[in-house]
């Protein structure tokens, strides 16, 4: 691989870990979210660096070019991600309808609370 490809590879690692040190500390995205990309980045890092290995993958698999192997990964972690956050969007969904129940509840309480409250206040 080209070194000026190399570097420009690294250099964007780097900027994104950057940005998701940035964003986490500004609490614009959570913590467990920022490591799954700086995961990613590590892993486009080794696999910068051990490009003659990545070779012998790809020809194993059946592959015949390094870069449709590439395409495939990055396929593959992008499903996983989606996954996840398909997992993460229906963890909050239950708990929305859940919280939404209890509110209901409540305020049901409440109203009875008052009712109870108007009809003492009102008979004195």
């Amino acid at each position: 691989m080209d070194n000026n490809l190399m570097i420009f590879l690294v250099s964007i690692c780097l900027i994104t870990l950057l940005l998701m040190y940035r964003m986490v500390k500004k609490k614009k995205i959570l913590f467990k979210h920022a490591l799954m990309w700086c995961f990613l980045d590590l892993i486009l890092l080794i696999c910068i660096f051990t490009l003659p290995y990545l070779r012998i993958i790809s020809d194993f698999i059946g592959i015949e070019k390094i870069s449709n192997m590439i395409f495939l990964f990055g396929f593959l972690v992008l499903l996983a991600i989606c996954i996840g956050l398909t997992t993460n969007v229906a963890e909050h969904r239950l708990k929305i309808i859940k919280l939404s129940q209890e509110q209901g509840i409540l305020e049901n309480k409440l109203r009875g609370l008052e009712d109870e409250y108007y009809k003492k206040n009102n008979n004195k």
